[in-house]
């Protein structure tokens, strides 16, 4: 049986996208994604490592959301959703378009200790 999750992609959440940006980059990390679609987010790569950072309004660093929502790459959203609904997990389902030629699904729910957990299509 193939892998239904295939990579995590962390995204953290900060008051300064900037020097963020440039902490990282200082440590030979480099921009995988930066655009116009989401102005406050940027993807930070280095080798099979890949995570994201985005601007969020109120940062606090003592509430789950503040810090850290879990993104899985998933190869298939429909089995996805069935994992979720055969776990009795509550989700939701949203088409993703930030441009007229992208267009992709992602799954949203909660961990039980309030993360907000993303599944996205298509991330391999």
């Amino acid at each position: 049986m193939a892998a239904l999750f295939n990579r995590i992609i962390p995204i953290l959440f900060v008051s300064d996208l900037e020097a963020e940006r440039d902490f990282y980059v200082r440590l030979g990390f480099h921009v995988t994604y930066e655009g116009p679609e989401y102005p406050h987010f940027l993807a930070l790569g280095h080798g099979p490592v890949e995570f994201g950072i985005e601007r969020k309004a109120g940062f606090r660093s003592d509430i789950p959301d503040h810090v850290l929502t879990w993104q899985f790459g998933v190869a298939d959203i429909a089995a996805a959703r069935k994992r979720l609904d055969e776990a009795g997990v509550p989700f939701s389902e949203q088409v993703m378009t930030p441009s007229e030629d992208w267009t992709y699904r992602v799954l949203h729910a909660r961990t039980p200790n309030g993360y907000h957990l993303l599944l996205e299509e298509g991330s391999e």
